[in-house]
């Protein structure tokens, strides 16, 4: 083997200890995840179905995403709460009142995944009448989306230690009862 074979050989061998560094302590750096609304459905909201029967459903579908950003870390989060609040008044910067709070157990999420959490929760207080004429008058009843966890990423053989993840976002429904358009609310 020539003295420049050798050379090129050192420096590959080089160039893959640098690059298994790199990897290593970037496994280090935490991210929090991304978390969206990606549908809301009040059906007591849907003016197409002039059912009785529909405006009586209490209930709030919804379906929350989480992304895990992080390309070498998996995230364990612990339980999700979830508060949902009417905006009484019509006006974004208005008083908001909590209809409904759900709890979404905790669960592993491995690296650079997405989960989708779907699930249905009931409501309490909300002024029904003063909503559905908002929407049935073409305005959006406005809806505050609160998400609160904490949340720890896997490094290698060990758990880090826990961040708290608290985000928020708004969310119109319209006449159909369905969240307003169809990209994703992203919670900050």
């Amino acid at each position: 083997m020539s003295s420049s074979e050798e050379v090129k050989a050192a420096c590959k061998c080089l160039l893959g200890v640098l690059v298994l560094l790199i990897c290593f302590f970037l496994s280090f750096q935490n991210h929090k995840p991304k978390c969206y609304i990606t549908d809301l459905f009040v059906p007591a909201l849907n003016t197409y179905t002039n059912s009785s029967t529909t405006r009586a459903n209490t209930f709030i579908f919804f379906d929350l995403k989480l992304e895990n950003v992080m390309p070498f870390n998996g995230l364990r989060y612990d339980n999700v709460n979830l508060t949902i609040s009417y905006n009484y008044g019509g006006d974004r910067s208005a008083l908001f009142i909590p209809i409904a709070r759900h709890t979404v157990p905790g669960f592993y999420q491995g690296m650079r995944k997405t989960a989708h959490k779907r699930d249905v929760t009931t409501t309490r207080g909300v002024p029904w009448g003063d909503a559905f004429a908002a929407v049935s008058n073409g305005s959006t009843a406005v809806f505050r989306v609160d998400l609160a966890t904490k949340v720890k990423s896997k490094q290698y053989f060990w758990y880090a230690k826990k961040q708290r993840l608290t985000v928020g976002g708004i969310v119109g429904v319209g006449s159909a009862g369905l969240k307003e358009n169809n990209k994703a609310n992203r919670l900050r």
